[in-house]
Formats: C-alpha cells, sequence, structure tokens
C-alpha cells in the first residue's frame, strides 16, 4: 500500500500560512482585477489609521517615482492611482513574486473631512495621504433664564418715562 503524503518535504509551519495567504489573495484580493494595454492592474493594498484630528492612509509603493502616482479626491471618494515602472532584467527570470502592473485603489472617506486641506507624501517608499477631519461646530452653553433678562431690559429700556413738571 502507497503512504500518501498530504504535505510536502518543504512544508513546515512556517511557510504554510504564507502559501495559502498566496492562494487567497489570488482568488479574491490582489490578483489582478484589470488590463490596461497589456498591463495588469491591481487593487492597492492600504492601511487607514484614524487619528483625534485627521486620517491617516499607508500604501506601500516602493520603486515609483513620485510623478507616477496619482492622488485625487472628488465627491468624498479618494482615489488612488499607481502606474507601472518597467525594470530591466540582466538574465532569465527564475522566480517572480512580486506583482508588475499598475495599481488602483478608491476609497469612500468619511464626511467630516476637510477636503480643502488633504495632503500626501513620499516616504521611505511609502506613500502617506493626511485627510484632516473638519472642525466641529462647538456646542454653545446659553444660560437659563438669559433670555427673560435681556427682553426684560428691553421693555424697561422702551417704557416712556415722566418728564419732570409733566400733568396727568
Amino acid at each position: 500500500m502507497a503512504t500518501l503524503r498530504w504535505l510536502g518535504p518543504g512544508f513546515d509551519l512556517m511557510t504554510a500560512p504564507r502559501s495559502i495567504d498566496r492562494v487567497f489573495e489570488h482568488l479574491f484580493g490582489y490578483g489582478a482585477s484589470s488590463v490596461e494595454d497589456g498591463t495588469p492592474t491591481y487593487a492597492l493594498p492600504v492601511d487607514v489609521v484614524e487619528t483625534e484630528d485627521a486620517y491617516q492612509l499607508y500604501a506601500t509603493v516602493a520603486g515609483v517615482p513620485q510623478d507616477g502616482v496619482e492622488v485625487t479626491f472628488e465627491a468624498g471618494t479618494l482615489s488612488l492611482a499607481v502606474k507601472a515602472v518597467s525594470f530591466e532584467v540582466q538574465g532569465k527570470i527564475i522566480r517572480q513574486e512580486r506583482p508588475w502592473g499598475n495599481w488602483r485603489r478608491t476609497l469612500e472617506l468619511p464626511k467630516d473631512v476637510d477636503a480643502a486641506n488633504i495632503a500626501a507624501k513620499f516616504e521611505n517608499g511609502v506613500l502617506i495621504v493626511r485627510a484632516p477631519k473638519a472642525a466641529k461646530a462647538k456646542p454653545q452653553r446659553i444660560a437659563i433664564g438669559a433670555a427673560a433678562k435681556a427682553i426684560e431690559g428691553r421693555a424697561k429700556a422702551s417704557r416712556p418715562t415722566a418728564v419732570a413738571g409733566s400733568a396727568r
């Protein structure tokens, strides 16, 4: 009787999750969603962090020049587009794990974003987009009875006063 091996000779507990992640990414996640002029377009993976005063978005775009990245905001939607940068290889590629192609991501941002002050920058191959929150209207404290005092004060000011020496 032959023994069936479900696990290959190179299998270990450290590489199994990575292999499974690659299968799911290929089937559902970061696989090419479309092709433009023969170049695949992938969903750009991002991290979004909310701070007290802003939303910060981080996307790895290593090896892409600044003019190859486009960040736009329209009608509450932030769009990121990264154009593929071709690279020359001397020799034969034995293994290619880094996907090559265009990257695109569209995110709907909360309504409390200050669109006029959205800023983007590069830092060590990471695109950082900062979308500040709009200033919230602070509640105004109204003292109880203040309106009655104001009305009473206006009423006293508008009453005719008696002039000395006038007859009634």
